[in-house]
């Protein structure tokens, strides 16, 4: 690249074309060097740094885009982080330089999530999803300091677990507006089973072993853009035994099924449990459950099943593997707690 002279300065500049890392075309000028040979090393220097170097022009928006399209990411997650950055990130963050932030910037928005949502967990979640976007301009746009690391994180809550006891589910499960389709076994296979409700809808013919009393769990039912996807976690994926009362419910729903619905009995297989060609709305569902458990979240009903099973002295081994949990930590943190009176009976081996 050649070198100029200002001869209205009495100096030397270099300016130079190059293509930043999004393949758009930029132009380097610098003025001021008293001779060529000067102006050339310079040049040479930032030639040479041109490949290491992240643009300046680099957004926040951009490297959130570079990260969605080069993870390895579920559909769901893709929809969940994309949601959560338009809605809260992109109107703080969006506009601004990589090269520009600073600790203020997430001071601001740190207070905005603990103000804007009434569950500190939610607000953690966004403000993580904005810690994955630095972390990957750190990795992959030469950002260098992690502006927000002085920064205290937010503080995660552990949620209330409320459980409902089998008495009082068998009466609350007779409600009137569990009357609907089959809504009311639904909500009994959630509790017997300790599906995710995701799960339960998701459940079609051709995973339900009626002659072994279980059913097998391949995919859940993403509310947001309405199809089958993974299980939650690799762990979720498995089979889940079933009481006999549960397994004569399904052999009843499957038999009405047959002559209810035209070419059920060719392409069963294809048909879900709880809806036919389609499952259920979860929308509709969820506002008929609450008339018969207002106080409850569906989820509960599988904080119950697990309740039930730790009160009949199931070891937590085994409660871990009929809650598919990935690993036992996760059994212990959510339910330890249930098991103090199982603990105080242990003493009884030392008042021999």
């Amino acid at each position: 690249m050649p070198v100029y002279k200002d001869e209205a300065r009495k100096t030397y500049y270099f300016k130079v074309r190059y293509k930043d890392m999004y393949g758009r075309n930029k132009q380097k000028m610098q003025r001021g060097f008293k001779s060529s040979k000067e102006a050339k090393k310079a040049e040479a220097e930032f030639i040479t740094s041109i490949d290491n170097m992240f643009s300046d022009q680099v957004t926040i928006q951009e490297v959130f885009e570079h990260n969605i399209k080069h993870k390895s990411l579920k559909e769901k997650t893709v929809t969940r982080r994309t949601n959560e950055y338009n809605l809260h990130i992109k109107p703080f963050f969006g506009h601004i330089k990589v090269k520009d932030l600073n600790t203020n910037h997430f001071l601001e928005f740190k207070s905005y999530l603990e103000k804007h949502f009434t569950s500190l967990n939610s607000a953690r979640t966004v403000y993580s999803n904005l810690k994955v976007i630095v972390n990957h301009a750190i990795k992959f746009f030469g950002l260098r300091v992690d502006p927000s690391i002085s920064i205290e994180p937010i503080k995660r809550i552990k949620p209330e677990i409320e459980i409902i006891k089998i008495a009082a589910f068998k009466e609350r499960v007779k409600h009137e507006a569990l009357d609907l389709h089959y809504y009311r076994q639904m909500t009994m296979l959630i509790f017997y089973t300790g599906l995710r409700v995701g799960e339960a809808l998701a459940l079609q013919w051709q995973y339900v072993d009626l002659e072994k009393n279980q059913i097998y769990v391949k995919h859940t039912w993403d509310f947001n853009i309405k199809k089958l996807g993974p299980p939650k976690t690799e762990a979720s994926e498995a089979f889940v035994p079933l009481p006999i009362f549960i397994t004569q419910m399904l052999a009843e729903i499957k038999k009405e099924s047959e002559e209810k619905i035209y070419g059920f009995k060719e392409n069963s297989n294809e048909y879900f449990v709880f809806g036919g060609l389609a499952p259920y709305h979860y929308s509709h569902y969820h506002k008929k459950y609450k008339q018969a458990f207002p106080e409850l979240r569906i989820h509960d009903l599988r904080h119950s099943y697990a309740a039930h099973l730790i009160n009949n002295k199931v070891d937590i081994y085994l409660v871990k593997e009929l809650m598919r949990h990935d690993d036992i930590k996760q059994t212990s943190n959510t339910y330890g707690h249930l098991y103090v009176e199982r603990k105080h009976e242990a003493m009884h081996v030392f008042n021999d």
